[in-house]
């Protein structure tokens, strides 16, 4: 697990005199050309022209001069320019980007930029959808609006002036919400924020800015969206410095703006990710309750905590070997002083049904001028070195980092040097090391830092260079996919594609490479990303949901947080109730363990029932992530972007959309046992008492510890794990349950609705749940391979009315059992809970006779 954000003093160039431009520009925006200007080249900026351009359902239109867009959904207007605000500013410099000093885009104006509106137009080809600006001070600038895909319009810029050195799009603010932009650690919606399109050091760590995942991609609830496609720096200002525009500021002289316009904010993020690639799908066993410590003791440590999780009934299938477990950092193989028989380790962790999971770096550790290797790393740092596979500087030595990685409990003395992974033989080297591991059982990988690669040092430009010939300037972008992209290639080739990537850093495109994101080292405590702090749980919450806004939809924190340590009972459970409805769970953090056996026995009951309801609901996870996979549509969103047209859930701002038909509002305060609620619009049924409430209506809802908020909309039918099932992967023998012990049943959950509801299982079957005058029923056709299925009905208090259920006319007889599967032909019922449960074997509609119907 990382600590600390790499120092990268070291990389500082030389430095040199770079001062203002001689023009003395100031950082100002010059609307116009002067108008005593007589180039001949150059016509009269009142000459009127416009480019129109329409996807399905949707066009825009660019004006001048200056340009001004308007975006459209059929007769409503989306987003339009008003006068006096131009949409294209272009950032003017002397002799164009500095080599040595940055262009902060954080700022409005930054340092010895100058602003210009080029407004004289030059030519128009409406033909090929362009227009050519210009102004004395940039050159020419051609614009060009084009239908990239039926639901992208695309407008490219490039200017071609010496002097270039950024672009800038304004744009008005208006009544909705901006979403996405990457990982945002300090809530779901941007308005008053500048966010950075690239990591800033922040002191000596990154102990305020663990935002490793920035996309410059936007997305309104009022159903548009904005992608400015380029690899340089910069930043979307959303209305921070002035409260009436949002600005998006890059480094560069060319960048392509994506607009999208779709009936809802989900569909725009779906058409977003299909321009940008479509996400990976993970591996199914993956979806499972996931364990690990912050250091292994020992491989009888290991096993020790695979066979409590089995005992204790926490249903469980990948643990994480974190930092340290290597000899040396990185060759690859696992410490024997450490693991004394990582063979046997590996074996039982099979037999138990875990796959293993172990953390990495893309890192080699270095060796001093003129001192002989010491280690198997320092020796493959030196073949690294002869072969050019290393991250050079300005001075064309290989960057060697000057702080140790991996934290206080990884292996003294390692200060590494990055892989280049623009060089195919750095990839081809690291696969080939990587063997080892993967064929001692490794089914993945925790891959830490590659955030290393950042675009300034106070100010002054890092002087990365790569073997391709690139510098910082994109190396930003392209360095985390790279590293990814080779643990991936390995895993291809030496575990059959059976492969997990977590990764820490990635940038946009990058969700088509790593499978999960982890957001590093959270605080252990309730806390929001301000005054100085990364943020604890409602950071969690806050980053999960904007990185799937964005284009990311797998996340996964730390439960119980990182910094600090160990965290106290409640912030682990209360996280434990957050992360378990999530599509991924892991348990895991600082100090000597987050195991809820190390607090005390009802915190292990509370933790077990939780990590068993996200057990139980991961085929709806799954199915969510094959939708997100194949259609690019988000598996979760917040209350705001999910019901757009409700105020009043843009007011509540952790609550989230789990998938289609489940609604989380998680307790984020210290000492709360209550939840006020914004109810969305629509019918919601409470999962734990199945009370009913129509929203939108905000109601206070009762939450103890273990029981959170966890609403079902009206008509859905929830598909399930068995109750019994311990893990997603298939084990041999018959000492764990597994999913393929189970393959005969399946299980739901339903919300009986006023109409009926079909919903089709994955492989095959489908159920239809309805009501009828006298209750309910449940219309199961069956399949040869699954013949049993267990229901669960939310219909609330009248549960205590059930008096009888049958099956083509047979009744079924009254049991304890079917709470928990271990009767078939079987029904029971709880007024309090709110719930029927239901077991029926073969064909037919089981009705369930409510009393005084």
């Amino acid at each position: 697990m990382k600590r600390a954000l790499l120092l990268l003093t070291s990389l500082l160039p030389v430095a040199c005199d770079d001062a203002p431009p001689a023009t003395g520009l100031d950082a100002r925006v010059l609307d116009a050309p002067d108008p005593s200007d007589t180039a001949s080249d150059v016509t009269s900026p009142g000459i009127p022209w416009d480019l129109r351009v329409a996807g399905e359902g949707f066009d825009a239109t660019l004006s001048g001069s200056p340009a001004r867009l308007r975006l459209r959904r059929g007769a409503t207007t989306l987003l339009e320019s008003p006068e006096g605000m131009p949409l294209i500013l272009i950032g003017t410099r002397e002799g164009g980007p500095s080599a040595t000093r940055f262009h902060d885009p954080r700022q409005a104006d930054p340092s010895g930029i100058t602003w210009v509106a080029p407004t004289a137009v030059r030519s128009v080809d409406q033909a090929a959808g362009s227009v050519t600006l210009t102004h004395p001070a940039t050159g020419d600038v051609v614009l060009r609006l084009v239908r990239t895909s039926a639901d992208v319009l695309s407008l490219s810029v490039e200017a071609a002036g010496p002097d270039v050195a950024m672009l800038r799009f304004d744009a008005p603010m208006d009544a909705g919400g901006y979403h996405g932009l990457g990982e945002q650690f300090a809530g779901f919606d941007a308005r008053g924020r500048v966010v950075p399109m690239q990591l800033h050091v922040e002191g000596s760590a990154s102990g305020t800015n663990e935002a490793h995942v920035p996309v410059p991609f936007m997305v309104s609830t009022l159903g548009y969206g904005v992608f400015v496609e380029t690899t340089e720096a910069g930043a979307f200002d959303v209305g921070a410095t002035e409260a009436a525009r949002w600005s998006a500021r890059f480094e560069g002289n060319r960048a392509t703006v994506h607009l999208f316009a779709q009936s809802t904010p989900r569909a725009v993020i779906g058409a977003y990710t299909r321009l940008t690639g479509l996400p990976r799908m993970p591996p199914r066993w993956s979806f499972g309750h996931q364990q690990w410590r912050n250091a292994w003791d020992s491989d009888v440590q290991v096993l020790e905590d695979a066979r409590r999780l089995r005992s204790e009934g926490i249903p469980t299938s990948t643990m994480w070997i974190d930092n340290p477990w290597q000899t040396s950092y990185s060759d690859h193989t696992i410490d024997r002083t450490r693991f004394r028989d990582p063979e046997a380790m590996m074996a039982t962790l099979r037999q138990l049904g875990y796959r293993v999971i172990f953390w990495s770096v893309p890192f080699l550790d270095a060796v001093s001028e003129g001192a002989t290797p010491q280690n198997p790393a320092e020796r493959l740092w030196v073949q690294a070195r002869e072969r050019n596979l290393l991250v050079r500087t300005t001075s064309g030595r290989p960057y060697v980092t000057i702080t140790r990685y991996g934290g206080p409990s990884g292996m003294p003395n390692a200060n590494g040097s990055p892989m280049d992974w623009t060089n195919p033989e750095a990839t081809a080297f690291w696969v080939d090391q990587l063997r080892p591991v993967i064929e001692a059982g490794a089914r993945g990988f925790k891959l830490d830092y590659a955030e290393d690669v950042v675009c300034e040092l106070g100010g002054t430009r890092t002087g990365f260079r790569f073997f391709n010939g690139d510098t910082e300037r994109r190396g930003h972008w392209f360095y985390p996919q790279g590293y990814h992209a080779a643990y991936r290639a390995a895993l291809d080739r030496w575990a059959g594609g059976d492969g997990f990537l977590i990764g820490r850093a990635s940038s946009w495109g990058g969700q088509r490479i790593s499978d999960l994101i982890w957001p590093g080292d959270l605080d252990n405590d309730f806390s929001n990303h301000e005054g100085g702090r990364v943020g604890g749980l409602r950071a969690a919450i806050h980053g999960m949901v904007s990185l799937a806004e964005s284009g990311f939809p797998s996340f996964a924190s730390d439960t119980g947080g990182y910094r600090g340590g160990m965290p106290d009972r409640e912030v682990l459970l209360r996280w434990a109730e957050h992360t378990a409805l999530s599509p991924f769970m892991q348990l895991g953090g600082a100090g000597t363990s987050h195991n809820p056996w190390a607090y005390d026995p009802d915190a292990v009951r509370i933790y077990r029932g939780l990590a068993r309801l996200h057990d139980d609901l991961t085929p709806y996870f799954i199915e969510h992530a094959v939708r997100a996979s194949t259609e690019g549509v988000p598996p979760l969103v917040s209350a705001a972007v999910g019901f757009p047209g409700d105020p009043g859930s843009a007011r509540d701002t952790e609550a989230y959309l789990l998938g289609d038909d489940l609604f989380v509002a998680p307790v984020v305060t210290a000492g709360a046992t209550n939840r006020m609620v914004h109810v969305p619009p629509g019918t919601w049924v409470h999962w734990w008492t199945g009370a009913a409430y129509t929203g939108p209506m905000d109601v206070t809802i009762a939450a103890p510890i273990g029981l959170p908020v966890l609403l079902a909309r009206e008509g859905a039918v929830i598909p399930m794990n068995p109750q019994e099932v311990q893990s997603l992967v298939t084990t041999e023998g018959d000492h764990v349950v597994d999913l393929s012990d189970r393959a005969t049943v399946r299980r739901m959950t339903a919300v009986p609705g006023p109409s009926p509801t079909r919903r089709a299982f994955v492989g095959g079957a489908s159920v239809i749940v309805g009501r009828t005058a006298s209750g309910w029923s449940i219309d199961w056709p069956m399949t040869t391979t699954a013949p049993v299925l267990r229901s669960e009905m939310l219909v609330g208090p009248q549960a205590a009315m059930v008096t009888a259920v049958t099956v083509g006319g047979a009744a079924l007889s009254r049991s304890a059992g079917a709470r928990e599967g271990t009767c078939t032909r079987c029904w029971d019922a709880d007024g309090a809970r709110g719930v029927v449960w239901v077991v029926q074997e073969g064909a037919g509609e089981a009705l369930i006779q409510r009393g005084g119907a």
